[in-house]
C-alpha cells in the first residue's frame, strides 16, 4: 500500500482512523434510525390511557389515513412488513404448484411471500442502473407455472411499474409491490403503492415512518382486502350464521394468524404521519448534500435518480468501485473505524444457504445483481441526522478517498 503518512500537510491529522488517525466522531452513528418527538410520546400515552390497548379504533384511523395517502380503498395494518408479505402471498392464493418471480437483491421476506405459501421463488436479474427488477429478465423467467410477480422498490427507487403491469396482464399474474422502502413517495404522479394488485409497507424504526414494528397491506381489491383482514386475525369469521342468536359464536374457517397491531402502535403511526413530508424534506436535503459532496469522487457511484418520480428514499446506497482506491470491505471497515456504521443492502438471496439448499440456486446465476452487490454500501440517511452528522459522513468518505488517492 502507498505510504500516505504525509497526507494533508505531513502531520497525519487527516489520516483515516483505520490507518492511525482520529475518528471523525466520538459517538457511533448507524445507517438509519427513528425520529421520536414529544408529540409522538404523548400520542402513545393517550392511547395507553384509553379503553383499547390491542387492535381498536386507533388502528382503524391509522388504516384510513394510510389508505387516503396512498389513494386506495383498503389498508390493513399488520405486525411487520414480513407479515404483510406473508398475508399477500396467502391472499393471492399461491400454492405448491406455483412460481413467483422476484428480485435476488432484497431481504428474505420478499421471497418468503412465496415460500410461506409453499410456492417456489424464481429470481430474475436486476437493472444495473435502478437496482430493481429488470422486466426483460422477468419475461425470460416466466413459465406456465408462474402465478405472481413481486417487484421491490430498492432503496425507495420505483421499479418499472408500467412494464410489470403489462407483463401481469399478458400472463394473468398477481402483482405484489414490495414497497417497504418507498412509503411516502410518488411515481409518475401516483402515490407509491396505488397500483394493482396489492402493495406492502414496513414501519420498522429505520423505515420512512415507524410504529416500532409494523406493516401495512394496501389494495383497491375488495376480495383481497377481506382475505387479508381475515388471515390477520386467525381466519376467524366473527359474524357467522347463528351469531345473532348466540353472540359468542365465532368460528375459525381456515389457518390464520395473530398479526394484529395495537392501538398504541397505531397512535405512534398517526403522529409520525403528521411529519411525513418533514421526513421527506430532510431525507432529500441529506441526499442533495451527499450527491454534491461525492460528485467528483472517482469510483463512488451515487444512487440513481428516478425520472418522472418523486421517491421517498429509504437508503442512500452508493457503490464503491476499484477507482475509489479500496474495495467495499475495506471501505466498510474504515467507515466503522470512524464510528459511522454503514451497512450493506443486501446479500443476494441466491447466496443464502436456505435458497441454495431448498431451490438449487448458486452463486454466478445473476451476474448483474452480483456486480452491483460487490460495491454496495448504505451511508447514513435518516431525518434525525443534523448537519454535523451529515458533514461527518462527508468528511470520512472524502478523507478515505484522499488517503487511497
Amino acid at each position: 500500500m502507498t505510504d500516505n503518512s504525509a497526507l494533508k500537510g505531513g502531520d497525519g491529522t487527516d489520516r483515516p482512523a483505520a490507518y492511525g488517525g482520529e475518528p471523525v466522531r466520538e459517538e457511533g452513528m448507524g445507517y438509519g434510525g427513528q425520529s421520536i418527538t414529544e408529540a409522538d410520546k404523548e400520542a402513545v400515552v393517550e392511547a395507553l390511557e384509553g379503553d383499547y390497548i390491542t387492535r381498536g379504533p386507533t388502528v382503524e384511523r391509522f388504516e384510513e389515513r394510510v389508505s387516503d395517502l396512498v389513494g386506495v380503498d383498503h389498508a390493513v395494518a399488520v405486525t411487520s412488513g414480513t407479515a404483510a408479505l406473508h398475508l399477500c402471498g396467502r391472499a393471492a392464493g399461491f400454492g405448491s404448484d406455483d412460481e413467483v418471480v422476484t428480485t435476488p437483491l432484497t431481504f428474505a421476506s420478499t421471497a418468503h411471500a412465496a415460500t410461506y405459501a409453499d410456492a417456489t421463488p424464481v429470481f430474475a436479474d436486476i437493472d444495473p442502473q435502478t437496482r430493481t427488477l429488470d422486466p426483460v429478465a422477468v419475461r425470460e423467467a416466466i413459465t406456465e407455472d408462474t402465478a405472481g410477480l413481486i417487484p421491490m422498490h430498492y432503496a425507495g427507487h420505483p421499479p418499472d411499474v408500467t412494464a410489470f403491469l403489462e407483463i401481469a396482464d399478458e400472463h394473468d399474474l398477481t402483482v405484489i409491490w414490495d414497497a417497504c422502502h418507498g412509503f411516502g413517495g410518488d411515481h409518475r404522479g401516483e402515490p407509491v403503492g396505488s397500483r394493482p394488485d396489492m402493495a406492502i409497507f414496513s414501519f420498522h424504526p429505520v423505515k420512512n415512518v415507524t410504529t416500532g414494528e409494523g406493516g401495512m397491506v394496501v389494495t383497491d381489491d375488495d376480495r383481497l382486502a377481506e382475505r387479508v383482514r381475515r388471515l390477520r386475525s386467525f381466519d376467524m369469521n366473527y359474524d357467522p350464521f347463528g351469531h345473532e342468536d348466540e353472540p359468542w359464536y365465532q368460528i375459525i374457517e381456515g389457518e390464520g394468524y395473530n398479526y394484529n397491531v395495537t392501538d398504541f402502535q397505531a397512535a405512534l403511526g398517526l403522529s409520525q404521519l403528521d411529519r411525513l413530508y418533514e421526513f421527506k424534506r430532510r431525507r432529500d436535503e441529506i441526499i442533495a448534500r451527499y450527491d454534491e459532496a461525492f460528485a467528483d469522487i472517482e469510483g463512488l457511484r451515487t444512487p440513481p435518480n428516478a425520472p418522472d418520480s418523486d421517491p421517498m428514499y429509504h437508503l442512500y446506497a452508493a457503490e464503491v468501485r476499484e477507482e475509489f482506491g479500496c474495495d467495499r470491505a475495506e471501505f466498510v471497515e474504515a467507515m466503522h473505524a470512524e464510528n459511522i456504521y454503514v451497512q450493506v443492502h443486501y446479500v443476494p438471496l441466491h447466496f443464502h444457504p436456505f435458497f441454495q439448499d431448498e431451490f438449487g440456486y448458486e452463486r454466478g446465476e445473476f451476474p448483474v445483481t452480483e456486480h452491483v452487490y460487490e460495491g454496495l454500501v448504505s451511508l447514513p440517511l435518516y431525518p434525525a441526522m443534523d448537519d454535523g452528522d451529515v458533514e461527518d459522513v462527508v468528511s470520512a468518505v472524502r478523507r478515505l478517498h484522499a488517503y487511497h488517492g
